[in-house]
This record gives C-alpha cells, structure tokens and sequence, in this order.
C-alpha cells in the first residue's frame, strides 16, 4: 500500500476491543481454516476481482472501494460476533434454567446490553453456586447493572 493512498482527512476506522479480539484468535488458532476460506474465494472468483480492480484502476475510485469493503467487512464482523455471543448467551441461559426469569425482565426499561451482561454473569456464579436460585442470582445482577432512565420509573 502506498503511503498517499489513505492520507483522506475522512479516513478513519474504529474497532472495537472484541472485534480486535477476535482478529487476534483467529489468527492464533484457525489460521488454517482461514487460509482454506481464501483459497475457496479464490477459487469462486476472487482472482477474476482482484484482476479486474488492477485493470480498471482509477485511483479514486479504487480508494473509496477499498474504504467501504473495509467497513462493510468489519461491521459484517462486529454483527455476527454480537449475534453468536448472544447466542451462546442464551444457550447458557437455557442451560442454568434462566429463560423463565429472562421471560419475566420488561425490555421496555432494561436495554439488552444490560440484560445480557446480566445474564453472563448469573451464569457464572450458578457454576460456582448451585444452591441458590438461578432467579434470585439473575434478578441481583440485573439490579447491580440496572440504571433507570426515568425517576418515575417502576417495574
């Protein structure tokens, strides 16, 4: 890449510490199965793309499609990671017998963020606590996380 080619004021990419982390392990442990995914898109007309860009090269143009595969390809990322943690999410919550008391939080007050932190963490004190309710432990660490938007809020 040349030096001028992203020197645009407009230029810039934020990532999130969870997407890094996972660019990170997957280079670490499925750099394999990364390569079979290249060379498969290869196969499947990738070299014909990237010929075709080399031909046709109008630097400008070049620049903001490489601009927007980048983004396109991160916020892909960031998308299925939020969907596959949430995922497994719930599959442990299924597991510890939450969902009931999940059923129960009223997404109108509670963001999903909050819900889900909430959840992870239940999740890890019932491995190490079975005795207690699962419930009681979720509805303790949803309250630990819980800000309320609006005084006159009540649940």
């Amino acid at each position: 890449m040349q030096n001028n080619e992203f020197s645009n004021d407009n230029t810039q990419f934020v990532l999130s510490y969870e997407l890094l982390s996972l660019l990170r392990w997957l280079a670490e442990h499925d750099a394999e199965k990364l390569k079979k995914l290249i060379t498969k898109a290869l196969a499947n007309g990738l070299q014909e793309d990237v010929n075709r860009a080399r031909k046709n090269r109008d630097e400008e143009q070049v620049l903001e499609e490489i601009q927007h595969g980048m983004l396109d390809f991160f916020n892909l990322l960031e998308i299925l990671l939020a969907e596959a943690m949430d995922e497994q999410t719930m599959h442990k919550a299924m597991q510890k017998n939450l969902m009931p008391a999940i059923d129960q939080i009223d997404a109108t007050i509670c963001d999903d963020a909050t819900v889900r932190t909430s959840i992870e963490r239940a999740t890890a004190k019932i491995e190490h606590n079975s005795k207690e309710n699962p419930k009681d432990i979720l509805f303790k660490e949803l309250l630990k996380r819980w800000k309320p938007v609006n005084k006159n809020a009540f649940n």
